[in-house]
C-alpha cells in the first residue's frame, strides 16, 4: 500500500435536515424530543482512511473532525418508526410495492425495542428528516464505530461473540432488542451486529456497514461459496468510491441508526 504524505482530507457536512441544534458541551447525552433517542457525544478527532488515489492504487489519508457531533446510541426501533408513521402517515417503499415482507411484518418475530428492517435508504431519510436529524457519513459512521480505538473491533483484533449479534448466536431467525451487547467506549450499541446500517457515500451512492444478524464470520453465499472475513471488511475504514449503484432497496437485515451535528 502506497501512503499519501500529509494526505489530509477535512470533512464538512452541514446539516441537511432539521433546524438549528445545539447541546452543551457539559453534557455527554440527549435525547431527542421527537423519538425519543438517546444521542451520546462522538468528540472531535481524526481517522485514517483507505482511499483509492487518481492512479488507482490504495493510498492512506486522514479524515478530520474539527467538531464534536452527536450519534444515536442505537438503531432506530420499530416502535419510533412506528410513532413515524402514525404522525406522518409515512408508507414504506416494500408497502408500495406489495412486498411479502414489510417493517410491519419482517417474517420473524419483532418487538417494539428491535430495530426495525425492510426500510429503505430512503424510508430511513424520510424518517431522519422527520426526527430533525440526518443519517451518518460513511466515514462518520467508521469513526464512531471505531471509538478511539486501534484495532479492527473496538474489543479487540480477534472476532469475540460476547459482543455482537451474528447468525451463530441468534440462531438465525431474526433480530434482537437494540441497545444489547456491551456497548463500544463512546457509548454506543450495536455498531456491529444486530442490522447492518445505512450510511451516505455522497449523493448517488451509499451502503451498508457493521454487520447484521444474518452473517457471520464464514459463510455460505447464495451462489454456493464460502465467503470469509465478512465481519472486519464492514468494519475496515476502507471508503466507498462515489459510483453509482443499484443494491437491494430492502431486506430483513438492514436498519439505520441518526446523527446530529453541531452547528
Amino acid at each position: 500500500m502506497r501512503r499519501t504524505d500529509f494526505s489530509l482530507i477535512v470533512l464538512f457536512m452541514p446539516v441537511i435536515f432539521g433546524a438549528f441544534f445545539y447541546c452543551s458541551k457539559q453534557s455527554d447525552s440527549w435525547i431527542n424530543p421527537v423519538d425519543g433517542a438517546k444521542f451520546v457525544r462522538i468528540p472531535a478527532g481524526e481517522l485514517e482512511v483507505i482511499l483509492k488515489d487518481a492512479g488507482g492504487e490504495d493510498s492512506l489519508a486522514t479524515i478530520l473532525f474539527p467538531r464534536d457531533f452527536w450519534m444515536a446510541s442505537t438503531e432506530v426501533s420499530v416502535e419510533q418508526f412506528a410513532r413515524f408513521v402514525a404522525e406522518t402517515g409515512y408508507i414504506t417503499m416494500a408497502e408500495t410495492d406489495s412486498n411479502k415482507f414489510n417493517w410491519r411484518s419482517p417474517g420473524f418475530e419483532q418487538e417494539d425495542n428491535h430495530p426495525v428492517v425492510y426500510v429503505t435508504y430512503r424510508d430511513a431519510q424520510a424518517y431522519a428528516q422527520w426526527a430533525q436529524s440526518d443519517l451518518p457519513t460513511e466515514t462518520e459512521w467508521l469513526y464512531a464505530c471505531r471509538a478511539g480505538t486501534e484495532t479492527t473491533y473496538f474489543w479487540g483484533d480477534s472476532l469475540d461473540e460476547e459482543y455482537f449479534w451474528h447468525r451463530g448466536n441468534t440462531l438465525g431467525i431474526g433480530t434482537r432488542p437494540v441497545g444489547t451487547k456491551p456497548a463500544n467506549p463512546w457509548g454506543l450499541y450495536n455498531m456491529i451486529g444486530n442490522v447492518r446500517e445505512y450510511v451516505t457515500v455522497c449523493d448517488i451512492r451509499y451502503r451498508n456497514r457493521g454487520i447484521s444478524w444474518t452473517r457471520c464470520a464464514s459463510y455460505r453465499t447464495r451462489q454456493g461459496f464460502v465467503a470469509r472475513d465478512f465481519v472486519s471488511s464492514q468494519v475496515e475504514p476502507r471508503l466507498t468510491e462515489c459510483k453509482e449503484s443499484f443494491p437491494y432497496l430492502w431486506d430483513d437485515d438492514r436498519g439505520f441508526r441518526c446523527v446530529k451535528r453541531n452547528q
